[in-house]
């Protein structure tokens, strides 16, 4: 047994193998060694009086999923080593090999990860033109993608949007400075490596060596729920980078220790696991397709208009289960019978979802699903309703459907009626009350008689065990009772196990039909959450168009007023126009509200773009390419980058990608840096975004020189979010008036923040010493020039400009 786990081992030496023997997966060795701390499980060993002892551990069969899940949680891969002949037809050992190996990224049952969760490979060429092309696979969706990025940055942003869980290097992987790097920057992220043949370019070298590694690890020739690749970023979403992702809190909180609310969060009225993912996808990518953004505008408007129809519609999600991941499952020959029963159940309700779309103005393009009749009806008159959990527990079938079930399980019920039968004439027979007639694995079926009743027992019976409380005995009669009964039952689970699998073939042919389905199914769902979020909070449909123009009239901010009493949130109008307005400069206090107020704009487009609602009392909406922000002030301390290099590097990003049909956000630019280089750079900034790139740009600033552009640069607004003082007190309005504002109230805000007095008095006298020095350096620097000025004038020369 040994020599054969060596074997297997040395063909996994990557992976914890889980090597089956009995109703255990036991480990051994190096592999026992490195699992039992982390499964927290009794290390052991096998030949204890040895020399050198086997170090072992094992888990139970039955519940080795959790056991799984520590070990991917640790980015180990775990192969599934099982009994591959039945133990009664082996001679000798019996064979034993791996199933399948799962992987951090490469999980195919759905019970060993969330359903939010999103497992992803990726596999990483560089070319001769130092691109990166980034091959990426999703194994329990089948998304299959293909790109390359242009620079490390890039690849560091797409890292972090889809957070992959382990790396696939293949041997024509260049050496290069970011692989390293990239490495040490996810240093949870499982990395694996193989010499895959090289194809005629890098990419297909990526993809070759994907699919070459999914059929390793699945043990299967064809995965017929994967895609063939397609484009790494899709043309017609709305591109938003993992910072904006951040910053604006779309489906993660940036709230440090705890899970904030989000817009993911607030919006999530969905019922079926497919439509939470599904929302998310399109809240992270809304589309940029006018003719898309359109259709569910209009299905959702038709959903909060029609009650009974997002009623009934509402009442059938809820009963749908999660479609996509039973039919990846059934598609990589895990499903079990609850499993397909499942995939019945969903699609009974197919044609009744056909029913209440039929009958619509604007959902009817939802309406193409397949109800699979002929695989429905066979699954129904196959299954039974409540069908074991696993394969080995027979019952699967109903005996109307094979009438060779109805037989063997006629033999096996008749004989076990007939056991029951020996034991009762038997009692009678010897007079002993307490005969009892037991099954053991070991011994089969024996009778049992205590020890105060043995000198009863009759010659014929055989002596088989001694036990604690008596003796166990076999007769003639029982041995050929139960070999009847089990090759009744061997024959039956073998009848079982065979139909199933012919069963789930049938069913995995369905696997592009059943995806289709679940899609249709996760989108509806979508559409049916915006809309009861429409009605829950007030929002109103749109209005698209493919011009420049941007105007919210009261928009509020989404997250922010569900924190609030109804009616207590502030709303603000915003307008952006190519000729009047391209550029906003906000200033205010900080707590005034003035980064509220920037993303309220930025989620407004988000979630009018995904296609729902928006809260506001109307919204005039252009197409937008890009969304970018540079808001919030952080280090990067893991790459040696200070607050101000962060800053500036996001900066970067934003200049050389935007476009003129993109959102940008800027929140205080310049304030890691001395104040002249801030101001400068801030300055300068905010003249190439408004004349070169002409992007729709909300700039905040406590530099309250910048405003001055508004007289110079046609197009640039100012505006302040508006704050009153009250008897030494100051008051957030939350509102945002036109003009500048030209206080900081820093001393207000750190008394509200609750700083000292003693420390804010001292504060407000170097603050008036600070004035006045200031006061007096202009009004020397007045006086110089007006000296000068005169000078020049007495010569006949132009002025200094002042």
């Amino acid at each position: 047994m040994i020599s054969q786990y060596r074997e297997i081992k040395k063909k996994y030496p990557d992976a914890i193998v889980f090597y089956r023997m009995g109703d255990f997966y036991e480990m051994f060795f190096e592999d026992a060694l490195t699992a039992a701390p982390i499964l927290e499980v009794q290390l052991t060993s096998r030949d204890k009086s040895a020399e050198n002892p086997i170090p072992m551990c094992g888990v139970p069969h039955h519940s080795a999923t959790n056991y799984i899940q520590k070990l991917l949680a640790r980015g180990i891969k775990v192969a599934i080593c099982e009994q591959v002949e039945d133990p009664k037809a082996a001679k000798g050992l019996v064979r034993r090999d791996v199933i399948r190996v799962v992987t951090p990224a490469l999980v195919g049952d759905p019970e060993l990860v969330s359903e939010e969760a999103t497992n992803v490979l990726v596999c990483l060429e560089e070319d001769d033109q130092k691109r990166i092309w980034v091959a990426t696979v999703e194994l329990l969706s089948g998304k299959f993608r293909l790109g390359f990025v242009d620079s490390f940055r890039q690849l560091l942003d797409l890292f972090a949007q889809i957070g992959p869980k382990e790396i696939l290097i293949t041997a024509t992987t260049r050496a290069t400075k970011w692989f390293s790097d990239l490495i040490s920057l996810f240093p949870t992220m499982a990395i694996t490596q193989r010499n895959f043949p090289q194809q005629a370019t890098v990419e297909a070298t990526a993809v070759a060596a994907i699919r070459t590694y999914l059929r390793e690890t699945q043990k299967l020739d064809q995965l017929p729920h994967l895609e063939e690749p397609k484009a790494l970023f899709e043309s017609e979403t709305l591109f938003i980078d993992s910072t904006s992702l951040s910053a604006l809190e779309i489906a993660r909180s940036s709230s440090v220790g705890c899970e904030g609310p989000t817009l993911f969060s607030i919006l999530n009225f969905t019922f079926t696991p497919m439509g939470r993912r599904k929302l998310k996808e399109w809240l992270e990518h809304p589309s940029t397709s006018l003719h898309s953004i359109t259709e569910r505008l209009d299905a959702v408007e038709e959903l909060v208009s029609h009650p009974l129809l997002s009623e009934n519609l509402s009442k059938i999600l809820s009963q749908i289960r999660d479609l996509e991941r039973l039919t990846t499952k059934t598609a990589l020959q895990l499903a079990m019978p609850r499993d397909l029963v499942a995939i019945r159940e969903i699609m009974k309700f197919v044609p009744l979802l056909q029913q209440i779309l039929s009958g619509t103005s604007h959902l009817q393009r939802w309406q193409r699903l397949d109800p699979l009749k002929d695989v429905t009806d066979l699954l129904e008159q196959a299954l039974e309703d409540q069908p074991p959990a696993t394969l080995r527990d027979g019952g699967i079938f109903r005996e109307t459907f094979n009438p060779q079930i109805a037989e063997l399980r006629g033999l096996a019920w008749n004989a076990k009626s007939a056991i029951a039968a020996i034991e009762a004439r038997e009692k009678e027979a010897t007079g002993i009350p307490s005969l009892k007639v037991r099954y053991s694995k070991v011994f089969g079926y024996t009778i049992e008689v205590t020890k105060s009743h043995l000198q009863r027992v009759p010659s014929y019976y055989v002596r088989k065990q001694t036990i604690a409380g008596g003796e166990r005995f076999v007769t003639e009669e029982l041995k050929a009772l139960e070999e009847k009964i089990f090759t009744a039952e061997h024959k039956l689970k073998a009848l079982e196990e065979g139909l199933f699998n012919d069963l789930r073939k049938r069913v995995a042919d369905c696997t592009a039909v059943l995806l289709s389905n679940s899609k249709v199914i996760a989108e509806l769902d979508v559409l049916a959450a915006f809309s009861r979020a429409a009605k829950r909070y007030g929002y109103i449909r749109p209005v698209f168009h493919s011009g420049y123009e941007l105007k919210i009239e009261q928009g509020r901010h989404p997250v922010v007023e569900t924190l609030l009493k109804a009616g207590q949130f502030v709303p603000n109008d915003t307008y952006f126009s190519e000729a009047d307005c391209r550029t906003l400069i906000i200033t205010g206090p900080n707590m005034a509200g003035k980064s509220t107020i920037m993303r309220q704009v930025a989620l407004v487009v988000v979630m009018a773009h995904a296609g729902g609602f928006v809260p506001a009392k109307s919204a005039f909406i252009p197409l937008v390419d890009a969304l970018y922000t540079r808001i919030g002030s952080s280090d990067d301390l893991t790459r040696g980058r200070s607050t101000f290099m962060v800053e500036m590097t996001e900066v970067a990003r934003i200049i050389g990608c935007a476009t003129a049909r993109s959102l940008i956000l800027i929140d205080e630019i310049g304030r890691g840096t001395s104040t002249y280089d801030g101001l400068s750079l801030a300055w300068s900034l905010l003249e190439f975004l408004h004349n070169d790139l002409r992007a729709k740009t909300l700039f905040a600033t406590h530099f309250h020189e910048i405003t001055a552009l508004e007289k110079s640069l046609p197009g640039l607004k100012n505006a302040n979010v508006l704050v009153e003082k009250w008897k030494d007190e100051i008051v957030f309005l939350h509102r945002l008036g036109s003009g500048i504002c030209n206080q900081s109230y820093g001393i207000e805000v750190a008394k509200l923040a609750g700083l000292p007095s003693k420390v804010l008095l001292r504060a407000k006298e170097i603050l008036g010493l600070l004035e006045t020095q200031a006061q007096r350096a202009n009004r020397a620097r007045n006086r110089a020039l007006d000296f000068h000025n005169n000078q020049m004038a007495f010569f006949g020369v132009e002025k200094a400009p002042e």
